[in-house]
């Protein structure tokens, strides 16, 4: 914490936010760097990663069911990020048998999915 000119700025680093305190506001900063985790494209495992977490019920898989928000585009790589990602968000975790990345700045949300931060 310092005082600059009289204000108090504190700057807090959560969950892959920053923010500032100032004069009894919390604004936002802009152009933090926020990860994602995503599937390696392509990866043949992908299908069994799937069908792992959800089994697990570590993450919510009803988005990517069909009629879900993020069924679409129905790929194995999307789907696997989505869930990938709702898992590293939770958990601040991105091992999933070399399938995933860890991506800054890769936000693969769709105008209906999502991705969480």
């Amino acid at each position: 914490m310092r005082i600059v000119k009289g204000l108090i700025l504190l700057a807090l680093a959560f969950a892959s936010s920053a923010f500032i305190l100032s004069e009894g506001r919390v604004t936002p900063l802009r152009n933090v760097a926020t990860f994602w985790c995503v599937a390696i494209e392509g990866r043949p495992n992908l299908k069994n990663d799937i069908d792992n977490l959800c089994r697990s019920g570590a993450v919510d898989c009803g988005p990517i069911q069909p009629g879900g928000n993020c069924f679409q585009p129905n790929t194995d790589d999307f789907h696997a990020s989505y869930l990938f990602n709702a898992y590293y968000q939770a958990h601040k975790t991105c091992n999933f048998n070399g399938d995933s990345i860890l991506e800054q700045n890769q936000d693969l949300s769709t105008p209906t999915c999502k991705f969480v931060r």
